[in-house]
């Protein structure tokens, strides 16, 4: 197993890569806010705990045609938010998510 993930795509995200100053989407369209777009939903599963188990996952950037292409993600005790694709195998790390919009660990955000 660790052999397959070795060979896999693995992304390190810095969540403030994708976001403007006001921490909102900086890029508008193209590959850049597909991206953004999925690194962001990936944070909000992730971080909220409260969801149902019946909430649908992100769904992988890098295998869109596949069968079962949803994402399992998690929060690590380092408060990492980790996603892996059973599909494609292709998984990652996100940083500096926290206090971002898309940041659910404290509940939904206000307005």
């Amino acid at each position: 197993m660790l052999l397959d993930l070795l060979t896999k795509s693995m992304y390190v995200i810095d969540a403030r890569h994708y976001l403007t100053d006001k921490g909102t989407i900086a890029t508008e369209r193209g590959p850049a806010r597909k991206m953004a777009d999925f690194v962001t939903s990936v944070i909000a599963h992730a971080s909220d705990k409260a969801r149902a188990d019946t909430t649908p996952r992100p769904t992988c950037f890098k295998c869109r045609k596949r069968d079962d292409r949803r994402v399992q993600t998690a929060v690590t005790d380092d408060g990492v938010v980790v996603w892996h694709c059973q599909a494609c195998g292709t998984h990652g790390r996100i940083t500096h998510w926290q206090g971002t919009f898309w940041d659910l660990s404290a509940g939904m955000p206000s307005d």
